[in-house]
């Protein structure tokens, strides 16, 4: 290796441990689903299998993909620690971000150019900002670059069934749907580079690959009956969080389609590759002239820098058209989330192709001064303000509501056992600190549904927070407040006020016969 070459992956290791450790958070994420993982991962730390061990009856459970919580398996048998676990993140980061930096250099690009683009996959405050909890876009960036790197090693001279890079290449695919269900969108990519290079065996052996390494994961579904991924089964769906808004019809799908992708092009993508671009995600308010244009010229740059890693220009961008396409056809685009493992690969088209359209310039410009890429890392620079302000949002303490909450839990493990089943709105949330079951409740406005999911469940406390969601004021509340004798206050935090009480399971059968002869 080069000695310069050595030096850089040391630059850029270091940019990723300033910046990462920078805005290191030690907290758990109050979203929920990271916590979510954690629990799958000791599960199959312990040896019961994936399954949902906080639920009020732990089974087998397909809520998330299996990838993750297996990456974080062989850290949770060694140790609990949350941090640990958000470390192995930053690892997947880091990792990602060298595996950009030799594909740069494999296709010949200058190392300073590969170095500069590989410091701008770090140096994003989306990415950092996942890279510290426990999620799993940075292990679906990882596998993703591990892919393309090794599609780009594969040996034209051998036949691909001798090639290890190519079994490599097929693993990581496979991996990165298990991660995350959006990974198909890279395996459809890989499709298309071997169609586009007519490399037909190719991409049926890949084609077959894919299929055998998805049984195992489908036949176990179909044999324990936990059905299909909730994330299909929401594409119908108006809102997931308030089932009756109903469903949508094709057209209405269709329509929510393009809406949800014209938010992406124009909103989404310019908020996530540009520092300091601000938008406005609300549905009512468009994007407007000038956000079509910018975005229209992000797409013009990013393709540029693609085109610029020649025959592989083609998995980088299926690997971008294909995840936006997947992202629109799902009900809750949540903004730029779901972009996050794809931002890294963008950042680094975004410099590529800024680069390459300067050359460009000067060349037919007649000048002959030679563009240094080390120019285009003072943009890094324009990143530091997000940085900064991600830093000072991550050493804020949990707001007084989740304080509440999570001191509820403390009072559940002190004072009931592991068996105990408490209904709340972040469940998740609730098991890392009580140890309890945990189970949410019904998302209806009838109030003896939303008291019959509790009895199903074997709810015995109920926890009534402040946390912000809509769904506390739309279907706990009002239950709790038409059968308040079914509710005994059994301990109670103020400042935001935070109440648990006991069920009376007996008298709510009761209420519910009577009503229900």
């Amino acid at each position: 290796m080069p000695k310069n070459r050595a030096i850089y992956i040391g630059v850029l290791a270091l940019v990723w441990a300033f910046a990462y450790f920078y805005i290191f958070n030690a907290k758990i994420d109050v979203n929920g689903d990271n916590c979510r993982y954690y629990t799958f991962a000791t599960a199959l730390a312990s040896g019961q299998g994936y399954v949902d061990i906080s639920a009020p009856n732990p089974q087998p459970t397909n809520v998330f993909p299996p990838g993750y919580p297996l990456l974080m398996m062989p850290l949770r048998i060694l140790t609990d620690s949350v941090v640990a676990q958000k470390v192995l993140n930053g690892l997947f980061l880091l990792g990602g971000a060298l595996l950009l930096f030799f594909f740069m250099i494999k296709r010949k690009l200058p190392d300073s150019l590969a170095l500069v683009g590989a410091c701008a996959a770090i140096l994003s405050d989306r990415v950092l900002h996942f890279s510290t909890m426990m999620m799993s876009e940075m292990s679906c960036f990882f596998v993703s670059a591990a892919a393309i790197y090794l599609l780009a090693s594969m040996k034209d001279e051998k036949p691909f069934y001798k090639d290890w890079a190519f079994y490599g290449m097929l693993v990581m695919v496979l991996l990165c749907y298990h991660i995350r269900t959006q990974g198909i969108a890279l395996f459809a990519a890989v499709i298309l580079f071997f169609l586009c290079t007519k490399k037909w065996k190719e991409a049926l052996g890949t084609v077959v690959g894919f299929i055998i390494g998805c049984l195992p994961w489908v036949l176990r579904n179909k044999a324990l009956g936990v059905g299909q991924s909730r994330y299909f089964e929401s594409i119908a769906q108006v809102n997931p969080w308030r089932p009756e808004d109903g469903s949508l019809d094709l057209s209405g799908i269709i329509s929510r389609f393009f809406d949800t992708l014209g938010m992406l092009v124009s909103k989404a993508l310019p908020n996530s590759v540009i520092p300091y671009f601000k938008v406005n995600y609300a549905a009512e308010v468009p994007a407007g002239f000038l956000l079509w244009v910018v975005a229209i010229i992000l797409v013009v740059l990013i393709v540029r820098g693609f085109w610029s890693f020649g025959k592989y220009r083609w998995v980088l961008i299926g690997h971008t058209v294909f995840t936006f396409g997947l992202i629109s056809i799902f009900s809750t685009p949540s903004e730029n989330r779901y972009l996050t493992a794809l931002i890294p690969f963008l950042n680094v088209g975004l410099l590529v192709g800024l680069y390459e359209v300067i050359v460009w310039g000067l060349r037919k410009a007649g000048s002959k001064m030679q563009f240094s890429p080390w120019i285009l890392a003072l943009l890094l620079l324009t990143s530091i303000g997000n940085i900064k302000e991600l830093h000072a949002i991550n050493k804020l303490p949990f707001p007084p509501a989740y304080q509440n909450f999570f001191k509820m839990g403390a009072v559940l493990k002190e004072h009931v056992s592991p068996e105990t089943v408490v209904a709340s709105r972040k469940g998740e949330l609730l098991y890392m600190y009580s140890g309890t079951r945990v189970t949410g409740y019904a998302f209806s406005q009838d109030d003896k549904a939303v008291i019959q999911k509790m009895l199903d469940d074997g709810v015995e406390y109920v926890i009534l927070d402040q946390l912000g969601y809509s769904s506390t004021y739309r279907y706990l509340y009002p239950a709790i407040q038409k059968n308040e004798e079914l509710f005994a206050l059994a301990s109670y935090i103020p400042n935001p006020d935070t109440y648990l009480f006991r069920f009376d399971r007996e008298a709510a059968r009761k209420k519910l016969s009577q009503t229900n002869p």
